[in-house]
Formats: structure tokens, C-alpha cells, sequence
């Protein structure tokens, strides 16, 4: 076997395959970061204490719950 007889590799098949890599990184990233803060809003939204959101407005709701820092 010489050097003549070895197919050359197109660069179009190499293409091809890191495209289809980086979307498969993309869509893991992606479902990894929408799981990731969806969990962390469902933890936010669960640690609120219901007897500090009780306020008559926005603003008295605001200052309760900043004074209980």
C-alpha cells in the first residue's frame, strides 16, 4: 500500500460531524440550563413565606420581606 491508494477524507464529511456535535452539546446545554433554573425558581418560589406575602400593596410586601433580613 502507497501513498497514492489511501482515500483522502472530504472536508465536507468533517464538517458534517462537528456541526452534528455542536448541536448535540447545544440541545445537552440548553436542557441542562432550563432544568438548572427551573429548579432553582421552584426552590425560590417554595422557600417564601406565605404569612410575609399578606401585605395590602407591592411596596408593603417589599419591606416585609426586606426587614426580615
Amino acid at each position: 500500500m502507497n501513498v497514492g491508494e489511501c482515500e483522502e477524507v472530504s472536508p465536507r464529511a468533517d464538517s458534517a460531524y462537528t456541526a452534528v456535535w455542536f448541536l448535540k452539546r447545544l440541545v445537552i446545554g440548553t436542557a441542562i440550563l432550563v432544568f438548572s433554573f427551573g429548579c432553582l425558581a421552584w426552590l425560590t418560589h417554595a422557600a417564601i413565606d406565605p404569612s410575609l406575602v399578606e401585605g395590602e400593596t407591592l411596596l408593603d410586601t417589599l419591606g416585609r420581606l426586606a426587614s426580615h433580613f
